[in-house]
């Protein structure tokens, strides 16, 4: 990684320095102010150092899922045509079979489904099958079969190929509904919730500089107290540095540019604290027009997550923002969170860096990443 530090008078000049060196895509991985010591703080501005590197190559995903939707089928050719060895054949020692890329229960699920005609066992698509292989909880993958079933009336897909074709669209289809149900329109006051210690506030933060540094947005920030008080002074520091004003108390008089985006970050809630969370909800009620993303740590079990959501699903939730994704690579976790809060992913974040990783979540790069970590034998 080729990281770049710069130094300037404001965040402004530093990230037109960033571009003129890096280029437009550039990832700022960090932003502080630097310190004036001595005597010349007196009529001196304190300068602003970024640290950025140039982006790494994104994946095509349409051609991921082509190599994908290749592989997927040269499987299944091995599968449905690959000749019987005769009793007392010789085997040659170290070959592998054209199916050692596919778990053999799985396999065998496929053949007996391809050569009798019909589908899985309990009629669950192979499909889906082998996305439950990869991680999928059974009654996700159940639902989505079933789903996947009514979309196609009584066509069948001629292939494994063209089925997972319908599993992705049936699953990227599904989120879009739920964007559509819960997201709020224009520019709502966006607020993240969450336990303690899953990186709400580090989330905020990156977000807030892709909008300033990047969009060159108009930017506020509230850092408002709830049952506990809120600690987070490193939210003070950066938006000093970002020039970005942070308020300790709401005032629903205030009149607001229209497209000045509005973020309020406040204090963790324990999944044991009830009163806490009642709080919390009276807390959000009195936010006009107050967009609730609950923030989840991407690293945590499946069934810690889950009683997370459980623990914040009485809220008005209208998405969630999973953060820590370098440390996990079971995107399985993802689909789940989705199928079984019924709240579609708004965000993905990973790494301590601000802004560093974040990204707008999409459906069908996490259906592909899904299947591209549950690949064994390919290249």
């Amino acid at each position: 990684m080729n990281v770049v530090k710069v130094v300037a008078n404001s965040p402004q000049e530093a990230l037109e320095k960033v571009h003129a060196q890096l280029g437009a895509q550039a990832v700022v991985l960090n932003v502080r102010k630097l310190p004036v010591n001595g005597i010349r703080k007196i009529w001196t501005q304190p300068q602003v150092e970024v640290m950025a590197t140039a982006p790494e190559p994104k994946a095509d995903h349409q051609e991921l899922l082509l190599r994908l939707n290749d592989k997927i089928d040269q499987l299944e050719r091995d599968l449905l045509h690959r000749p019987a060895v005769a009793q007392g054949a010789h085997v040659i020692r170290g070959a592998q079979p054209p199916l050692a890329a596919l778990p053999p229960k799985i396999a065998e699920m496929i053949r007996g489904a391809r050569v009798a005609g019909g589908d899985g066992e309990g009629g669950l698509l192979p499909s889906a099958k082998i996305l439950e292989q990869l991680g999928v909880l059974p009654s996700h993958a159940r639902w989505v079969s079933g789903q996947a079933r009514n979309f196609l009336g009584f066509t069948k897909p001629r292939n494994l190929q063209e089925e997972f074709t319908l599993i992705r669209e049936t699953l990227s289809d599904y989120w879009r509904q739920l964007v559509r149900r819960h997201v709020l329109p224009g520019n709502p006051l966006r607020v993240l919730v969450g336990t303690p210690g899953t990186g709400k506030t580090t989330a905020l933060c990156k977000w807030m500089t892709r909008e300033v540094l990047l969009s060159n947005r108009p930017v506020r920030v509230w850092r408002l107290d709830g049952a506990a008080p809120n600690l987070a002074d490193f939210l003070n520091v950066h938006c000093e540095v970002l020039r970005v004003p942070v308020e300790r108390l709401w005032d629903a008089a205030e009149p607001i540019p229209e497209d000045t985006l509005r973020f309020v970050d406040l204090p963790g809630v324990p999944v044991d604290d009830r009163e806490g969370r009642r709080a919390l909800g009276e807390q959000l009620r009195a936010l006009p027009q107050a967009q609730v993303l609950l923030v989840l740590n991407a690293a945590y079990d499946l069934g810690l997550l889950l009683a997370h959501a459980r623990f914040f699903s009485g809220l008005p939730l209208a998405g969630i923002v999973l953060t820590h994704l370098d440390e996990e690579s079971r995107w399985s976790k993802c689909w789940n969170l989705v199928l079984a809060t019924q709240l579609p992913i708004i965000h993905l974040s990973g790494g301590q860096h601000i802004p560093g990783n974040f990204d707008e979540a999409q459906p069908e790069a996490l259906f592909d990443r899904l299947v591209q970590a549950g690949r064994v034998g390919d290249d």
